[in-house]
This record gives C-alpha cells, structure tokens and sequence, in this order.
C-alpha cells in the first residue's frame, strides 16, 4: 500500500511539473488578430482558491485484530474541502486542499444499550493534480462544460470515536495516514474569473491501528479508510486572459492603384491568429475580412491566396481538413464582400508551415492561423 500511494505522490508532483514545462511552451507572443472562435480565456495564468461541500458515503469499515475481524456500516455525511491552486493556462492545475469530514456509525441491533454507535471524525491535506479537457477539439459540443480529471496524494488524521460494534467492541483513538484520492468532475464559468464545479472523489487511506475497548489494555485492530464524496463547489480565479493581439497593419503597397500588367506588385499577406479548433467566423472577423476585400478592389488586385494553418495537436488527416475549412471560411466571406470567386485561390497545410516551430500535439495559438495573400505574386 505505501508504495502505491508513494507512486500517486509521485505521479501528482509530475504532473504539476509538466503544467510548468508546457506553460512556457505555449506563452503567448505579438501576433495577428483571431478571426474565429476563440476560448483562449478559459485557463488565465496564475493562482486560484475556492471551496466545496457535499456529501460523503465511508465505505464499510474491516478491521483486523483482536477479535474485531467483522464488517460494520457507516451513515453518509458532510464533508467540506478548500483549495489554494495554480493554473497553467494549458488545461493543467496543481492545488493544495484541506477538509473534513464525519461519519456516524450506522445503528443496528446489535448494539449494546446506552452504546451511540460513535463516529469518525477525518481532517485531510491533500496536493492534487488536475487537467481540463478540451473536448470541442473533437467535435463534441460542451454548452460552455468542461470536463477535468485528477489525482492527489497526501495524509489524513483519522480519529475513531467509540466506534461499532465491532463483535461486541468499538474502535477508538487517532492515527495520521497515508491517504489518495481519484478526482473526476466538470467546471462551467459563470463570470469571466468565477466557475463553478460539480465533482466526485474517491478517497483512501493506508491502514492504521485503533484501540479496541472493552478489550484488554493495549488491544489493537487495524483498518483502512475508504470514501466516496460528491462535492459542489466554487473557484476564483486571480490570472487574467491573455490580452488580444493586434490586428495586421495596413500595408503601404496595397494603396497604390496601378494595374498589375504595368508593374508586378508583391505578395502582400495578412495573418489571422486563432486559439479554437473551428472554422466558424466571428462578426469582428467580418470586418477584418471586409476591409482587406475593399484593399483589394482599390487597388485592382485580380488575385489573392488563402492559406488555412494549425497547431500540431491531433492527426494529420484531421488539421489537413481543418485548415481546408477555415481556408474556405474566409473565401466565401470575400466572394460576399464582392472579390470574384475565380481569383480566390485556397489552400490549407495542416500542421506544416508552423509559424512558430513545436513538437507535436503543443497546443500554440500563433500557429492557428490563416493568412490572405494579395498580388500577382500571391502564393509564391
């Protein structure tokens, strides 16, 4: 058991850990204005607190010893939890919880008169590793959920208090144990620094020694400590959303009104950042696009290039088709804002051409992007 939990500590530290790394791998830089969707200020950079309560249901309670070697149920309870934590902005926290729960020994006949039954009284210290999935990378529609899994390691104080019956005996007295715990559960934001949390938690515990009583002096029985809690709760986050980047500078060329065929005019692009997965545009995208499809008309430009990009997260097939679409996206918006179709041309290249070079499956916003190249040499 102590090499279990040890491993769980272990597993816990790296993945806060490997929030740092992939923090400093994904730190924004200057880039281009998003014309899509865009979730960037789900997971601001910087430190959180909150705090959850709910009920909890102790597993049946097995001690081993001293005669006491019988099964014995305990009535669900309260149990109250706070938390102090640090977000990556990359789907990845570490916090730090501390809580307490109770649990009533359930009454059965067998009790003796004038016996209440007792109750177990639990303090934790827990240090959890959490990450939030980002499942509208798959196509699934969230309605503004997002789900997260986790795993802690840390200790407990656990006092049993006149406890049973246990064959006739009750358990007594405090230990400090190893404790783990699994964490599942979904976030949903109901103001820009404020979510609020719907979770479950799977507690356990190493075994430790309690006193028997009536026994004789110095009688012992051993026991573990497993429970299950279902918790609500609510996080304040102190980090703020990167800010959004600047939108392409006007291009001093694209104002210049000879015709193409008098003198060759140079490719002039305009680079559109994106943080989402989508191809979908927003209304402030319309107007970026709108306004480059006026620049166009002005100046007799007959031919632009759209290029769609991606980050390295998911397979090749899927972020070739993705930069298809948005490459088509921005298209059909200048086909609407008057530019001829047949001197549109796209072209989307997935996850090649980074703007800014990772390993795969970094998520980076600078290379989520689509460019629109202007002049009669546009694409070369």
């Amino acid at each position: 058991m102590r090499r279990s939990i040890g491993a769980l500590s272990a597993a816990a530290v790296a993945l806060a850990v490997t929030g740092v790394a992939h923090a400093q791998s994904n730190a924004p830089n200057d880039g281009g204005y998003s014309p899509f969707l865009d979730d960037s200020g789900w997971d601001p950079i910087g430190p959180y607190a909150g705090n959850s309560g709910g009920g909890q249901f102790l597993n049946n309670v097995s001690p081993r010893g001293g005669g006491a070697d019988v099964k014995s149920q305990f009535d669900g309870s309260y149990v109250g939890l706070g938390t102090v934590g640090w977000n990556f902005g990359n789907g990845l926290r570490a916090e730090v919880e501390g809580g307490y729960r109770r649990s009533g020994r359930r009454r059965r006949a067998q009790c003796r008169p004038g016996q209440s039954g007792g109750a177990l009284g639990m303090y934790t210290v827990m240090v959890n590793g959490l990450y939030d999935f980002d499942i509208s990378r798959f196509g699934v529609p969230t309605y503004g959920f997002v789900p997260h899994l986790g795993i802690g390691a840390g200790w407990a104080g656990a006092r049993f208090d006149h406890a049973g019956s246990f064959n006739g005996e009750t358990l007594s007295g405090k230990q400090d144990l190893f404790a783990y715990q699994g964490i599942a559960g979904v976030d949903y934001r109901v103001a820009p620094q404020i979510k609020i949390s719907l979770d479950y938690k799977y507690l356990g515990t190493e075994r430790g020694d309690f006193h028997l009583s009536p026994g004789l002096a110095g009688n012992t029985a051993s026991t573990s400590i497993q429970d299950q809690a279902v918790l609500l709760g609510i996080r304040y986050e102190f980090g703020s959303a990167p800010p959004p980047p600047h939108p392409p500078s006007r291009r001093r060329p694209l104002r210049r009104r000879r015709p193409l065929l008098q003198r060759p005019r140079r490719s002039v692009p305009s680079r559109c950042s994106t943080t989402s997965d989508k191809s979908d545009l927003t209304a402030a995208a319309r107007k970026v696009i709108k306004a480059a499809a006026d620049t166009a008309q002005s100046g007799h430009v007959v031919h632009l290039v759209v290029t769609g990009h991606t980050d390295t997260v998911g397979s090749a097939r899927y972020n070739q088709g993705l930069s298809d679409r948005r490459a088509d996206s921005v298209k059909t918006e200048l086909v609407a804002d008057g530019l001829p179709d047949s001197e549109i041309t796209t072209i989307g290249v997935g996850k090649t051409g980074l703007l800014v070079p990772t390993a795969d499956g970094v998520r980076e916003a600078q290379n989520r992007r689509a460019t629109i190249e202007l002049g009669s040499n546009a694409g070369s």
